[in-house]
């Protein structure tokens, strides 16, 4: 892509034009959008929210790791068309209010050009008004129920889908009596979502137990005795990877060694963040997998594990990282396919024409975005691992639920 002068504040008298142009930077169709913030011919400024501290502290320090990996190696190899990654990351300690604070902070005071893999799914809905205001897209959130807003573009499969996948395991097992504990938010709901569609498509398959516990809490034993008293063949859980392990490591103390099963979030596929602290108890955890971390054979996977282990920061090499790895590369992919329009409008369309030319990672399904409604679920395949004897171990590759 050439380069051209830098762009000059006074091309923004310019906006009447049928398309506008300085050097390189394209603003759409008249009467639309401004030139949006954070880009230039040289730079392209991107921000997320995550738990880099607090009881999330590790699912967000591999975030982080994988965005900061992947903005490495783009920036190594020339930046996006040319431009050089600037990436602003607010640690929000997994607090709703925090979260909502920091993304009105990247979109108004550090003007982002776009929002990149932020997590945190019991408040991202909070950011919503916020980005339908001012256009910015948000790009790969960490699983949260999908919006059905041009902004917003979902990357991974959603923990309904996750869910559902698992459900459809817990068939395949010969378990039909199916409790639940989720937490009282939409990660809960999520999980909800899941048994009610699922279940009815297992013949046989019946919800015995649904039990809540609140974001945050350390406390899980109300919830842990409900299930037992279900007397249930196997647990789904939709809560954090803290609250999984305590849930795992009360259950086995008290003798009950049924299935369990929760999303990537919640069992940190193919990593420590929910297997260590569970100890024993996590042994034949299944997670669901959004991203394929746990084979030793797939060429992409490798390519970032490398790029992982020299990586000087913690959780680098979880599955949390080579999410937020890949949500990063595609990004830079549309941004390339969109050519010098680089005007919001004309992100969201680029996108949008994924579902007629996929973006294939090789490291998780294939990016299939298409129009709203519904085509902003860019995946909808998962996978499932198992922890057996110290590793994770792939139970299914990636699929669709029944």
């Amino acid at each position: 892509m050439p380069r051209s002068r830098p762009f000059l504040v006074g091309c923004l008298a310019a906006l009447t034009l049928t398309v506008t142009a300085c050097g390189n930077i394209t603003t759409g169709e008249a009467g639309g959008e401004a030139a949006p913030p954070g880009i230039t011919d040289s730079t392209i400024k991107l921000g997320t929210s995550m738990p880099v501290t607090g009881v999330a502290q590790l699912a967000g320090q591999g975030l982080e790791a994988g965005l900061r990996i992947a903005a490495e190696e783009i920036n190594a190899n020339g930046g996006i068309g040319g431009r050089q990654i600037e990436l602003v990351v607010l640690d929000d300690g997994f607090k709703p209010d925090r979260l909502v604070a920091n993304v009105q902070r990247l979109v108004s005071q550090e003007q982002v050009y776009a929002l990149v893999a932020p997590s945190g799914s019991q408040a991202l809905a909070g950011t919503y008004a916020t980005l339908a205001q001012t256009g910015t897209p948000m790009w790969g959130p960490v699983s949260p129920p999908d919006p059905e807003q041009r902004e917003v573009f979902l990357l991974g499969a959603t923990r309904t889908v996750q869910a559902r996948v698992a459900l459809d395991h817990f068939a395949d097992l010969g378990a039909n009596r199916i409790a639940f504990i989720g937490q009282e938010n939409d990660l809960g709901k999520e999980g909800n979502a899941a048994l009610d569609q699922q279940v009815p498509r297992n013949p046989g398959m019946e919800v015995v137990a649904r039990a809540g516990v609140q974001q945050g809490s350390t406390d899980v034993a109300s919830a842990v005795n409900a299930v037992i008293d279900a007397r249930p063949d196997a647990l789904l859980v939709s809560t954090d990877n803290n609250q999984l392990a305590l849930i795992l490591k009360q259950l086995r103390s008290r003798g009950v060694d049924i299935p369990v099963a929760a999303d990537q979030g919640a069992g940190g596929t193919g990593a420590q963040s929910t297997v260590g602290p569970a100890g024993e108890a996590a042994e034949g955890l299944v997670g669901a997998f959004q991203v394929d971390v746990v084979s030793t054979d797939n060429p992409e996977v490798e390519h970032w594990r490398t790029l992982a282990q020299a990586y000087d920061g913690p959780e680098a090499t979880s599955g949390f990282s080579l999410q937020t790895y890949g949500y990063l590369k595609a990004f830079a992919e549309i941004i390339e396919r969109a050519g010098d329009d680089v005007s919001h409008a004309h992100f969201a369309a680029t996108a949008e024409k994924l579902a007629e030319d996929p973006i294939d990672l090789g490291s998780m399904p294939q990016i299939e975005c298409g129009p709203l409604p519904g085509g902003h679920t860019c995946v909808q395949q998962a996978g499932l691992a198992e922890f057996r004897d110290g590793a994770w171990q792939v139970l299914k590759p990636f699929t669709a639920p029944r």
